[in-house]
């Protein structure tokens, strides 16, 4: 199976020259194979008690701020890491209007909420990966996610699909930071020319992946949250292609 070179890939991903074999696919898990059906998020919870939490508090504290941290102090175990969450739900919390009595009963519903969350892959990821095994190649999913990947992966229904799954929780450390990259290539037994990286947010899943030499696919669905980080013409950079969803992917090994 073959891959077209990141040089030589139009945005289709129908170019095949400046081939390498390609022996594995990683993909990002949330965004890119499944979505969340129905999950409180810390908007809702807080806008139950009156709250409005600024966006940017957000994304320092849990989203674009945070990608590429390392924490291996905080990986140790589940309970470290958990530990570390709620320190950081506190922190996000203490920059809002929230009385600091309503702090234990706004993270008690954030944590509630998380195991109350409906999970369900994308129609068209179960049939891609089951034509992607069927062709031999061994996949992976590596994800931003918290400890409980696996359960997360389970709840979508794909984990039969999967050979490999690396949380940033296990690794510590975020995409893009390069540690993570490693650990799945470890894990998968490639190197990093002999796989590639599908995923919908620029910076973890086509620079983090890129820097490290694996070639990158980036998804962009229709209605798509928006991805601040990413070129206004992703298709004119050296990512192998720009794909709605994840059948291109097909084309492309």
């Amino acid at each position: 199976m073959q891959v077209p070179s990141p040089t030589a890939a139009a945005s289709t991903g129908d170019a095949k020259i400046g081939v390498m074999a390609v022996r594995a696919v990683v993909f990002d898990f949330y965004g890119t194979l499944a979505r969340a059906t129905n999950w409180r998020s810390a908007d809702d919870v807080l806008a139950e008690h009156g709250y409005t939490l600024p966006a940017e508090a957000r994304d320092r504290w849990f989203n674009d701020g945070i990608d590429g941290v390392e924490h291996l102090e905080q990986s140790r175990s589940r309970e470290h890491y958990m530990a570390w969450q709620r320190e950081r739900t506190l922190a996000m919390l203490a920059e809002t209007d929230v009385h600091p009595d309503e702090y234990e009963v706004i993270v008690r519903k954030l944590r509630e909420g998380a195991t109350q969350r409906v999970l369900e892959a994308y129609s068209e990821v179960p049939p891609v990966l089951s034509r992607l095994r069927s062709q031999g190649l061994r996949l992976a999913i590596c994800s931003n996610w918290d400890w409980d990947l696996a359960e997360a992966v389970e709840d979508a229904k794909l984990t039969e699909f999967f050979d490999v799954q690396v949380s940033s929780a296990w690794a510590g450390a975020r995409k893009p930071h390069p540690r993570i990259f490693r650990r799945t290539l470890g894990e998968l037994g490639v190197v990093a020319g002999e796989c590639l990286f599908v995923g919908d947010s620029w910076g973890p899943d086509v620079e983090g992946p890129r820097a490290v030499g694996i070639p990158a696919v980036y998804l962009r669905r229709d209605g798509h949250w928006d991805d601040p980080g990413a070129p206004k013409a992703p298709q004119g950079t050296d990512v192998l292609a720009v794909l709605p969803d994840v059948e291109g992917v097909v084309d492309l090994v």
